[in-house]
């Protein structure tokens, strides 16, 4: 009991050093983001690097780590705000679903595959696939999709970079089902293929955390808007 009274002192004295130092520095500060790879790598530049152009005596720092880390650390008040790529329950946190992206099947240039525009799971039967590390969203969604299938496929490679499995499958080691924005940069210049699925589930989501007795600076909430800004607009530039 004392222990969870003095971790509650601990979070309130954050709180009101947080909200004397956001009055002093109005659109000033320092925001602490920690992001899961993907929305980390491929998604988040296009929110932060316009927020610094915005608002350039901000000070934004973002890193990478999975999303296990992600929320421990945010529901330690060591981050202002987390992005995930799955829904979690925690009693500290606050969790809001901030984007739906479409996976796709990627494949090299010449595969048997590319020409095709849509593909069924018997046009997956039997063909090498990459896989993300057990747990991923990905890794999640293709395995469910292949186990309702009822169809078999080989996993030469089991790897947790998306940009390791971009490279796997340009190099013709097999296919890989990824976040469209993911390989967008390598379909762009034509050395793979995106194939949609005949599945309407086949979404990637991710979800912004905070902790919930978080202070919002007003600085932070400027960041927050911004998030829901871009993703509300990419959103209507997928439909």
């Amino acid at each position: 009991m004392l222990y969870q009274i003095a971790e509650k002192i601990f979070e309130l004295e954050n709180q009101a050093e947080e909200s004397i130092r956001d009055f002093q520095q109005r659109k000033r500060g320092h925001i602490r983001i920690l992001s899961s790879e993907s929305f980390g790598d491929y998604y988040l530049p296009q929110i932060i690097i316009p927020f610094n152009k915005a608002y350039p005596l901000i000070r934004v720092s973002m890193s990478i780590l999975p999303t296990e880390q992600v929320v421990e650390n945010t529901a330690s008040l060591n981050c202002d705000l987390g992005f995930i790529s799955y829904p979690i329950v925690h009693k500290k946190l606050v969790v809001k679903e901030v984007l739906q992206d479409k996976l796709v099947i990627i494949t090299p240039r010449h595969h048997p595959l590319a020409q095709k525009k849509r593909l069924t799971p018997k046009d997956l039967a039997g063909h090498p696939f990459i896989m993300h590390e057990k747990g991923s969203a990905p890794r999640k969604a293709i395995e469910e999709f292949i186990r309702k299938s009822r169809i078999s496929v080989k996993i030469p490679l089991e790897l947790s970079s998306n940009r390791a499995i971009k490279r796997a499958v340009e190099e013709g080691i097999g296919i890989a089902l990824i976040s469209r924005k993911v390989a967008n940069e390598e379909i762009r210049a034509k050395r793979m293929h995106a194939i949609h699925l005949a599945h309407p589930a086949m979404k990637r989501k991710f979800f912004l955390v905070h902790h919930k007795d978080k202070y919002m600076s007003e600085s932070l909430r400027l960041l927050m808007d911004m998030v829901y800004r871009w993703t509300s607009q990419y959103s209507k530039e997928l439909k």
